[in-house]
């Protein structure tokens, strides 16, 4: 099968090592595929559901991407739970939160910082931060960026269907009719209003 680099979402890759070779194997090939232009200048989740690595691994496989201009937000494991780096985000500023799971009706998340969701966020679920939010699945809860007044901030997701979305202070809501979205988009503050485009 080999190592899988999948584009999940802008900016964010997903890593998955191949549990039927070596790790030094998995080194060779994950070198050789971002030695690629295409994946150069990434940040990356590495996905660990099925295997486990050592610290000392984990570290070879951060100095690679580090060659190639790339970072680890984190590291998806079998339990279910994200290992969290406190690195910083694409521009430098703020820390990351990685809730790896789908946010359900009712659940509430909030972080000062920038939030990276692998998974959906349902309708009635909230999301708050004080930075961007990504979302690597469907968004169709209520979700607000900027929440301390930063309209540099952006909101991102595969499908971007919200109940609400906030940046800064701005505010926007879907349609009641609105076509599946079938492309990833960005929302974000410009001129004055909210705009939402193709990523």
């Amino acid at each position: 099968m080999g190592l899988e680099i999948k584009g999940v979402t802008i900016p964010a890759l997903m890593i998955k090592l191949d549990k039927s070779r070596s790790f030094e194997e998995n080194l060779e090939e994950l070198e050789k595929k971002l030695s690629s232009a295409f994946f150069q200048g990434s940040v990356s989740v590495v996905d660990l559901s099925d295997m486990e690595l050592s610290e000392d691994q984990k570290e070879k496989i951060e100095s690679i991407l580090k060659k190639y201009n790339s970072k680890v937000l984190g590291y998806r494991t079998s339990d279910k739970r994200s290992e969290k780096r406190s690195i910083s985000n694409v521009s430098e500023k703020k820390s990351l939160k990685i809730i790896n799971k789908t946010l359900r009706s009712g659940q509430r998340v909030e972080y000062d910082g920038d939030i990276l969701i692998i998974g959906d966020v349902n309708p009635d679920a909230y999301v708050i931060a004080s930075g961007n939010i990504i979302v690597m699945g469907t968004l169709r809860g209520i979700v607000h960026a900027g929440a301390n007044g930063d309209e540099t901030a952006v909101i991102m997701a595969l499908k971007l269907k919200p109940q609400q979305l906030r940046i800064a202070s701005y505010l926007t809501r879907s349609p009641d009719e609105m076509e599946e979205p079938e492309y990833p988009e960005k929302a974000y503050i410009e001129d004055n209003q909210i705009y939402i485009d193709k990523i």
